[in-house]
Protein backbone atom coordinates (compact mmCIF):
# COMPACT_ATOMS: atom_id res chain seq x y z
CA UNK A 1 0.00 0.00 0.00
CA UNK A 2 0.98 3.48 -0.73
CA UNK A 3 1.84 5.55 2.35
CA UNK A 4 4.30 8.02 3.21
CA UNK A 5 5.83 8.95 6.26
CA UNK A 6 3.72 6.36 7.86
CA UNK A 7 0.52 8.51 7.03
CA UNK A 8 -2.18 7.87 4.22
CA UNK A 9 -2.43 9.66 1.08
CA UNK A 10 -6.50 10.31 0.72
CA UNK A 11 -7.97 11.16 -2.44
CA UNK A 12 -11.52 11.48 -3.50
CA UNK A 13 -12.72 7.77 -5.16
CA UNK A 14 -16.45 8.26 -5.54
CA UNK A 15 -17.20 6.84 -8.75
CA UNK A 16 -16.82 3.08 -7.91
CA UNK A 17 -20.05 3.80 -5.34
CA UNK A 18 -22.24 6.25 -7.34
CA UNK A 19 -23.46 3.75 -10.25
CA UNK A 20 -27.13 3.25 -9.73
CA UNK A 21 -27.42 0.89 -12.27
CA UNK A 22 -25.62 -1.84 -11.13
CA UNK A 23 -27.74 -4.66 -9.34
CA UNK A 24 -24.59 -6.03 -7.91
CA UNK A 25 -23.59 -4.56 -4.42
CA UNK A 26 -19.67 -2.75 -5.49
CA UNK A 27 -18.91 -3.42 -1.96
CA UNK A 28 -19.13 -7.61 -2.43
CA UNK A 29 -16.03 -7.44 -4.33
CA UNK A 30 -14.26 -5.53 -1.45
CA UNK A 31 -16.21 -7.76 1.29
CA UNK A 32 -16.24 -11.00 -0.22
CA UNK A 33 -19.33 -11.20 -0.92
CA UNK A 34 -20.05 -11.28 2.79
CA UNK A 35 -19.38 -14.84 2.76
CA UNK A 36 -16.25 -15.56 4.19
CA UNK A 37 -16.08 -18.62 6.39
CA UNK A 38 -17.27 -18.42 9.87
CA UNK A 39 -17.93 -17.22 12.28
CA UNK A 40 -22.03 -16.22 11.52
CA UNK A 41 -24.30 -14.01 14.15
CA UNK A 42 -24.66 -15.69 16.64
CA UNK A 43 -28.43 -17.08 17.39
CA UNK A 44 -29.75 -17.85 21.07
CA UNK A 45 -28.19 -20.23 22.40
CA UNK A 46 -24.94 -20.81 20.25
CA UNK A 47 -21.87 -20.06 20.89
CA UNK A 48 -19.91 -16.74 20.09
CA UNK A 49 -17.34 -16.51 17.54
CA UNK A 50 -14.35 -18.11 19.20
CA UNK A 51 -11.64 -15.82 19.61
CA UNK A 52 -7.74 -17.12 18.78
CA UNK A 53 -5.55 -18.74 21.53
CA UNK A 54 -2.92 -20.33 19.58
CA UNK A 55 -1.44 -20.76 15.42
CA UNK A 56 1.27 -22.22 14.56
CA UNK A 57 1.83 -19.98 11.59
CA UNK A 58 1.84 -17.13 13.42
CA UNK A 59 4.22 -15.75 15.79
CA UNK A 60 1.32 -13.66 17.83
CA UNK A 61 1.66 -14.02 21.85
CA UNK A 62 -1.72 -14.01 23.26
CA UNK A 63 0.09 -13.68 26.44
CA UNK A 64 2.06 -10.36 25.62
CA UNK A 65 -1.52 -8.74 24.58
CA UNK A 66 -2.28 -5.62 26.21
CA UNK A 67 -6.00 -4.51 25.69
CA UNK A 68 -6.66 -0.79 25.14
CA UNK A 69 -8.62 1.43 27.95
CA UNK A 70 -11.91 2.87 26.68
CA UNK A 71 -10.33 6.46 26.63
CA UNK A 72 -7.48 4.45 24.39
CA UNK A 73 -9.91 2.99 22.28
CA UNK A 74 -11.57 6.74 22.31
CA UNK A 75 -7.71 8.25 21.47
CA UNK A 76 -7.10 5.92 18.62
CA UNK A 77 -10.82 6.07 16.66
CA UNK A 78 -10.50 10.00 16.86
CA UNK A 79 -7.15 9.65 15.28
CA UNK A 80 -7.59 7.26 12.77
CA UNK A 81 -10.91 8.83 11.71
CA UNK A 82 -8.57 11.91 10.22
CA UNK A 83 -7.20 9.65 7.79
CA UNK A 84 -10.28 7.71 6.64
CA UNK A 85 -10.89 7.73 3.05
CA UNK A 86 -14.05 10.40 1.54
CA UNK A 87 -15.52 6.35 0.10
CA UNK A 88 -15.58 5.21 3.37
CA UNK A 89 -17.17 8.52 4.84
CA UNK A 90 -19.65 7.78 2.26
CA UNK A 91 -20.05 4.05 2.24
CA UNK A 92 -21.04 4.34 5.81
CA UNK A 93 -24.11 5.63 6.35
CA UNK A 94 -23.37 7.85 9.72
CA UNK A 95 -19.73 8.73 11.14
CA UNK A 96 -21.33 6.45 14.29
CA UNK A 97 -20.96 3.11 11.72
CA UNK A 98 -17.45 3.93 10.83
CA UNK A 99 -16.52 4.36 14.21
CA UNK A 100 -18.36 1.29 15.24
CA UNK A 101 -15.88 -0.31 12.98
CA UNK A 102 -12.72 1.41 14.29
CA UNK A 103 -13.65 0.50 17.87
CA UNK A 104 -13.34 -2.86 17.05
CA UNK A 105 -10.45 -2.69 14.69
CA UNK A 106 -8.96 -0.34 18.39
CA UNK A 107 -10.31 -3.04 21.24
CA UNK A 108 -8.90 -6.18 18.51
CA UNK A 109 -5.18 -4.86 18.89
CA UNK A 110 -3.01 -4.07 21.52
CA UNK A 111 -2.54 -0.19 23.01
CA UNK A 112 1.27 -0.55 22.28
CA UNK A 113 0.59 -1.07 17.87
CA UNK A 114 -1.31 0.88 15.54
CA UNK A 115 -2.38 -0.93 12.32
CA UNK A 116 -2.96 2.11 10.38
CA UNK A 117 -0.36 4.73 11.53
CA UNK A 118 2.38 2.27 13.78
CA UNK A 119 5.70 1.49 12.28
CA UNK A 120 6.17 -0.68 8.94
CA UNK A 121 8.62 -2.50 10.89
CA UNK A 122 6.58 -4.17 13.20
CA UNK A 123 3.47 -6.45 13.04
CA UNK A 124 0.31 -5.76 14.64
CA UNK A 125 -1.62 -8.62 15.70
CA UNK A 126 -5.37 -9.04 15.76
CA UNK A 127 -6.35 -10.35 19.49
CA UNK A 128 -10.39 -10.39 18.25
CA UNK A 129 -12.31 -12.76 16.85
CA UNK A 130 -11.46 -15.20 14.18
CA UNK A 131 -12.53 -16.99 10.73
CA UNK A 132 -13.20 -20.50 12.13
CA UNK A 133 -12.05 -22.54 9.84
CA UNK A 134 -8.67 -20.71 8.28
CA UNK A 135 -8.09 -18.29 11.37
CA UNK A 136 -8.50 -14.99 9.61
CA UNK A 137 -8.76 -11.94 11.37
CA UNK A 138 -12.67 -10.49 11.52
CA UNK A 139 -15.03 -8.35 12.59
CA UNK A 140 -18.60 -8.69 12.27
CA UNK A 141 -20.71 -5.30 11.08
CA UNK A 142 -23.71 -4.54 9.56
CA UNK A 143 -23.27 -2.88 6.08
CA UNK A 144 -25.35 0.17 4.90
CA UNK A 145 -28.77 -0.63 3.46
CA UNK A 146 -28.35 -4.37 5.39
CA UNK A 147 -30.60 -5.80 8.34
CA UNK A 148 -28.36 -8.46 9.51
CA UNK A 149 -24.38 -8.44 10.86
CA UNK A 150 -21.59 -10.36 8.37
CA UNK A 151 -18.34 -11.62 8.97
CA UNK A 152 -15.86 -9.33 7.22
CA UNK A 153 -12.02 -10.02 7.11
CA UNK A 154 -10.27 -6.82 9.07
CA UNK A 155 -7.36 -6.61 6.49
CA UNK A 156 -9.62 -5.77 3.68
CA UNK A 157 -11.86 -3.59 6.07
CA UNK A 158 -8.62 -1.44 6.91
CA UNK A 159 -8.06 -1.58 2.85
CA UNK A 160 -11.06 -0.18 2.10
CA UNK A 161 -11.15 2.68 5.08
CA UNK A 162 -7.51 3.40 4.41
CA UNK A 163 -5.75 2.96 0.80
CA UNK A 164 -4.94 5.53 -1.47
CA UNK A 165 -7.02 4.88 -4.34
CA UNK A 166 -4.65 3.30 -6.64
CA UNK A 167 -3.73 0.77 -3.85
CA UNK A 168 -7.22 -0.22 -3.07
CA UNK A 169 -7.71 -0.07 -7.39
CA UNK A 170 -5.20 -3.13 -7.41
CA UNK A 171 -6.72 -4.74 -4.45
CA UNK A 172 -9.98 -4.89 -5.78
CA UNK A 173 -8.31 -6.93 -8.83
CA UNK A 174 -7.35 -9.74 -6.46
CA UNK A 175 -9.71 -12.60 -4.98
CA UNK A 176 -12.37 -11.84 -2.91
CA UNK A 177 -10.16 -13.60 0.26
CA UNK A 178 -8.64 -12.36 2.89
CA UNK A 179 -5.66 -10.20 1.61
CA UNK A 180 -2.32 -11.81 2.00
CA UNK A 181 0.67 -10.28 3.62
CA UNK A 182 3.98 -9.41 3.43
CA UNK A 183 5.01 -10.49 6.99
CA UNK A 184 3.53 -13.68 6.24
CA UNK A 185 1.66 -13.80 9.32
CA UNK A 186 -2.18 -13.87 8.73
CA UNK A 187 -3.08 -12.70 12.31
CA UNK A 188 -0.87 -9.23 11.69
CA UNK A 189 -3.40 -6.29 10.65
CA UNK A 190 -1.04 -3.95 10.02
CA UNK A 191 -2.37 -1.68 6.63
CA UNK A 192 1.76 -1.42 5.55
CA UNK A 193 1.96 -5.20 5.77
CA UNK A 194 -1.09 -5.68 3.21
CA UNK A 195 -0.01 -7.19 0.07
CA UNK A 196 -0.82 -6.85 -3.00
CA UNK A 197 0.16 -10.54 -4.32
CA UNK A 198 -2.59 -13.25 -5.13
Amino acid sequence: LRLNGGTILATLFLDMFQCRMCAENPLAKLFGGGEPTQPTKPKSGTPKPRRKQSNSTSTRRDEEFHPRSDEEVMAAVEQWEKYAHPRAREFFSSPEMLREVLVQVARGTDKNHDPVLGPESTCVFWHGDVTKEDQQAAIKMIKPGEQEESVTYVNRVLAFIFATDDSFEALMRLPKEPFKMNCNDQLCVHLAHISLAV
